[in-house]
């Protein structure tokens, strides 16, 4: 699976993920096809709650690219201004979707920003630069100012330094990393003994469903696949221009 592939695949779960946002695929189906239903039908809800692991791939390729790209860059600085200006861009319509600040682009561009520390650092001193990512990571999660916080830092981290273990050794990492850095949402489900299908479906979409979009990463094949002018924007430009045009179409139904 090339480079290409992999990041149309994150796209069409991004855009699934932010659709169904806007639109509940239970309610949107309802009401073109069952418009008389006195109350939601459960084999709706079923569905629904099915395809919300298609919007859980997105993410943890996103992460693995900036791995990727920042082992095959050929200018860094150019690649962290372009992940700057964009998330600058992406902001107020991240904003006027969700309702909150803190776009994915911004995390993406700490990640890449923490690989870098770290080889600077370990170029000081050995061992220095892995210490610096921990204090990255503690801090990332303990300001929680963009999405994923702390975790898709060292999600971001652990695809780098795994790239070239064998397919079975990540796998057993990853089904062990991704629930435990969901550490708080498992605790809270059982501390509260919240043990309702409802809540044991957000723990496992959060807690499992990424493991998804890891899977994904496992067939890269190294390729970056077909080529055209300007696909390196393709990512860039589509993620501010998505949000920007679902968070009109919200305020519109909304009637704000």
């Amino acid at each position: 699976m090339s480079f290409l592939t992999l990041k149309i695949v994150a796209l069409l779960s991004m855009l699934w993920d932010h659709l169904t946002y806007v639109w509940p695929l239970a309610l949107t189906v309802e009401v073109l096809f069952f418009p008389d239903a006195a109350e939601t039908i459960p084999s709706l809800l079923v569905l629904q709650r099915t395809t919300d692991y298609i919007g859980r791939i997105a993410a943890p390729i996103f992460l693995f690219s900036i791995a990727n790209g920042y082992r095959h860059t050929r200018d860094f600085k150019k690649y962290a201004l372009r992940l700057l200006v964009f998330a600058c861009l992406a902001e107020w319509p991240y904003y006027l979707l969700f309702g909150f600040h803190g776009n994915i682009m911004f995390t993406l561009l700490l990640g890449l920003l923490t690989l870098r520390l770290m080889d600077w650092g370990n170029g000081k001193r050995a061992g220095l630069g892995y210490l610096l990512c921990a204090g990255v990571v503690i801090a990332a999660e303990y300001f929680a100012l963009f999405e994923g916080k702390g975790r898709y830092i060292l999600f971001i981290l652990v695809f780098y330094w795994t790239e070239r273990w064998p397919v079975r050794k990540k796998a057993l990492l990853w089904l062990f990393l991704m629930p435990l850095a969901r550490y708080s949402l498992i605790w809270e489900f059982f501390s509260e003994q919240l043990f309702t299908y409802r809540w044991f479906h957000m723990l496992c979409i959060n807690a499992l469903g990424p493991l998804l979009g890891v899977a994904f990463t496992f067939f890269y094949n190294g390729k970056k696949g077909f080529t055209f002018t300007g696909d390196k924007y393709l990512w860039y430009v589509f993620y501010p221009a998505h949000l920007l045009v679902l968070g009109l179409a919200q305020k519109t139904l909304l009637g704000a």
